[in-house]
């Protein structure tokens, strides 16, 4: 699966190998254009800002060398992203399960923005400066183009991501409610147990504290022509949606994460969650730091460091965490693959509950053998046994208080 080389190249065919040199390429050259073709930009916008006086503009020496710093970071992460739309790109078509294939497009797709997107965007807010443009209409250009997108990129990524956590939990769930012998669920109990309610309210309860406040530090000043009081009102109520879902993602993703057992799968979504969360919740603050601070380069590089570094590493964890999700994906043996299987069987009806239970129960022994969530040495006999078993005759005995046998019979 994926590139073909000659034998004596097999190690090429590694997906972490592949990443790496395509990193590494994708790296030199993005760092040689920012070192020449947008270099020399910077040095006019400095020419520009010095004619106009406004030499607070203008670069000294530490501002020069924490920008060299930044052009290399993002520039590398420029490069990861290449790499990873390349390499996954080759793989990610070939997901057999059709839930998990259309998954990691998505999040292909995604990731793949996501890395590639920071070099272009912070170095369109140094140099959209010197277009000579209203401020307004750069501010517009700005939201819409980047900000918009990194916000539909942190959309898709908590969709997925708490989709991927409730499939940990059904499986959970499934478990206990065997063990216990009734339904332990609190999505289908009580409606006021359901943590999805509680999560709804305060999305609302966020909303509307959100949208005065952005308004008060924003407001619409009697000068703007239709359009821009149109975009005005349209990013503060987005602005605050977004904050809002942020807000419900990670109470309901930690209830959710909170009934896991204990697990390396459990770790990793508790890490995921948090990058996701934090992309969501900055993408309030993000744009008044644009817009309520003074035009100054010490300002500018703050804004670079304090706010586009944090959410640049928020979105490496996250090209890390569906780069194993990718591996695990596209093993059939993976606990993962399994759970997923399980999730379709149930969802067509071909599948009694008391065979997904077998299949969760199959998976937690996997994933406790091999050390991660559906790690890739998931006991070979499970993925071996489960089609010649999805026909058989499924019989539960309860044994005791605790103990339960699964008999197959052919």
């Amino acid at each position: 699966m994926g590139i073909q080389f000659d034998s004596k190249f097999d190690w090429l065919k590694n997906l972490r190998v592949q990443i790496a040199i395509l990193t590494l390429v994708g790296w030199a050259i993005a760092l040689s254009v920012d070192r020449t073709y947008v270099e020399s930009y910077r040095n006019e916008s400095d020419q520009i800002f010095t004619q106009q006086g406004m030499m607070q503009m203008v670069r000294n020496r530490g501002q020069n060398a924490a920008l060299i710093i930044l052009s290399i970071f993002e520039t590398c992460l420029f490069g990861v992203g290449l790499a990873f739309f390349v390499a996954v790109g080759f793989r990610v078509f070939k997901i057999k399960n059709s839930m998990l294939r259309k998954r990691m497009i998505w999040c292909w797709c995604t990731i793949s923005f996501f890395c590639m997107e920071w070099w272009p965007h912070s170095t369109t807010h140094f140099l959209i400066l010197t277009t000579g443009h209203d401020p307004l209409r750069d501010y517009i250009t700005m939201e819409t183009t980047f900000h918009w997108t990194i916000t539909f990129c942190s959309v898709v990524l908590g969709y997925f991501q708490y989709d991927l956590i409730k499939l940990m939990y059904e499986v959970a769930m499934m478990r206990l409610k065997m063990k216990e012998g009734r339904e332990v669920d609190p999505l289908k109990q009580e409606w006021y147990k359901n943590f999805n309610y509680h999560g709804l309210v305060i999305g609302v309860i966020f909303f509307a504290i959100a949208v005065p406040i952005a308004f008060h530090y924003q407001p619409l000043e009697p000068t703007y022509v239709a359009y821009q009081k149109f975009f005005f009102v349209t990013f503060h109520l987005v602005n605050s949606a977004v904050l809002a879902l942020g807000c419900t993602f990670a109470y309901v993703a930690l209830r959710t994460i909170l009934l896991l057992p204990p697990s390396p799968g459990k770790k990793v979504s508790i890490f995921s969650s948090i990058a996701i969360t934090f992309l969501f919740v900055i993408q309030y603050p993000h744009p008044f730091f644009h817009t309520n601070t003074e035009p100054k380069m010490n300002n500018t590089v703050a804004i670079d460091f304090g706010v586009h570094i944090p959410i640049v590493l928020a979105t490496g964890v996250l090209a890390f965490y569906q780069f194993r999700m990718l591996e695990l994906a596209t093993d059939e043996k993976s606990s993962l693959s399994v759970a997923a299987q399980m999730r379709r069987k149930s969802n067509s009806g071909g599948a009694s509950s008391q065979g997904a239970s077998n299949a969760g129960s199959s998976m937690k022994s996997a994933e406790n053998n091999s050390g991660s969530f559906g790690a890739s040495s998931i006991e070979e006999s499970t993925s071996k046994n489960s089609s010649a078993t999805d026909n058989l005759p499924i019989e539960m005995k309860k044994i005791g208080d605790d103990n339960v046998t699964i008999d197959i019979h052919g």
